[in-house]
């Protein structure tokens, strides 16, 4: 039976949560998912993941922590290293065994949360197992983020921005009536989809803005304004050091991309250019056909068209980097 506890991993500044499913019967020799939600790293909430990562997760046993993290601009790349050191802190010592042997962690993120993830192969002492990009950003240090991108239709104000970036440093949250947001009874005990499932029927408690703009549009304010190495270019580290460090480039986790050819506000280029610099060793890139950005999160792993080929095949990938010592898929 899988189950779902929150727990605070940190204090930092504000306290910092995450949500744990597992079950009682999962062996501690398994690696534990840590997996950072998506949101542009200015919005989106832990409470929102994708039902087919619980399910990849369930089938193999393998503890899935959801993390929150302060956002963008008030935690700044420092804070957000910070944040997600923590939660990869709290993954490898989650029931881990009495012998205080750390857990292996393979570390994941839906669109910009992969950001997080990523500066964990950068920057922690113990490094994931495998990465997990799912329609990800791996850097900002591409010129889509640095060319004046807009997505909107017009050039968001600074006055429709200035309350989220005057505001106090906050973590993501969002409505139980977001159809992104995932529900112990999505999935069936034996690890299927429950097709009688009915979203539960609430009232939003997030009070709307005044204006159009809601909080989430800070990520295009930024990337129109080309802010986001100022904001965490002091952590991000790119993919140039792989033409020049092979010692890093050796030590660096399989990592395996999903995203779709369509995919509008991520670039698939940023994705190819992080592939080609990792190299064919390193990383793997599967494209879903005519979709865009997050096009799986709210689907099931069984399911067939909407992409969802793709993901099967980025698990199976997964898979495959993982050795049955780390996985534990043979036990």
């Amino acid at each position: 039976m899988l189950n779902k506890t929150t727990h605070q991993f940190a204090f930092h500044d504000i306290p910092l949560e995450c949500d744990v499913y597992d079950a009682d019967d999962y062996p501690n020799t398994r690696p534990v998912f840590l997996f950072f939600h998506s949101g542009g790293l200015v919005g989106g909430a832990r409470i929102c993941l994708p039902p087919w990562l619980a399910q990849v997760c369930f089938e193999r046993q393998w503890p899935l922590i959801s993390a929150s993290y302060r956002l963008l601009p008030q935690s700044g790349g420092q804070g957000l290293l910070k944040d997600a050191l923590a939660a990869h802190a709290f993954a490898q010592s989650w029931k881990a065994e009495d012998n205080g042997k750390k857990r292996s962690v393979i570390a994941g993120g839906a669109s910009a949360g992969f950001f997080m993830a990523n500066l964990l192969a950068h920057h922690a002492k113990t490094l994931p197992v495998a990465l997990l990009g799912i329609t990800g950003i791996p850097t900002f240090r591409h010129p889509f983020f640095n060319s004046s991108t807009l997505l909107t239709p017009e050039p968001i104000d600074d006055q429709d921005m200035a309350p989220y970036i005057d505001n106090p440093v906050e973590v993501g949250s969002t409505s139980q009536a977001d159809k992104t947001v995932f529900f112990l009874d999505r999935i069936l005990p034996s690890g299927r989809q429950n097709a009688d499932f009915v979203q539960p029927v609430v009232k939003p408690v997030i009070p709307l803005p005044d204006s159009k703009w809601y909080r989430g549009c800070l990520y295009d304010y930024f990337l129109h304004r080309n802010k986001f190495l100022d904001l965490v270019g002091d952590v991000d580290a790119g993919f140039e050091w792989t033409k020049s460090n092979p010692d890093k480039l050796a030590a660096w986790p399989p990592t395996v991309f999903i995203q779709g050819d369509k995919d509008y506000d991520v670039s698939v280029d940023v994705t190819l250019y992080v592939v080609n610099c990792l190299g064919i060793e390193k990383a793997t890139l599967w494209l879903a056909n005519n979709q865009g950005h997050l096009f799986e999160a709210t689907s099931f792993i069984e399911d067939q068209g909407q992409g969802m080929d793709a993901v099967q095949k980025a698990i199976a990938s997964l898979d495959a980097f993982l050795s049955p010592e780390v996985a534990r898929l043979d036990s």
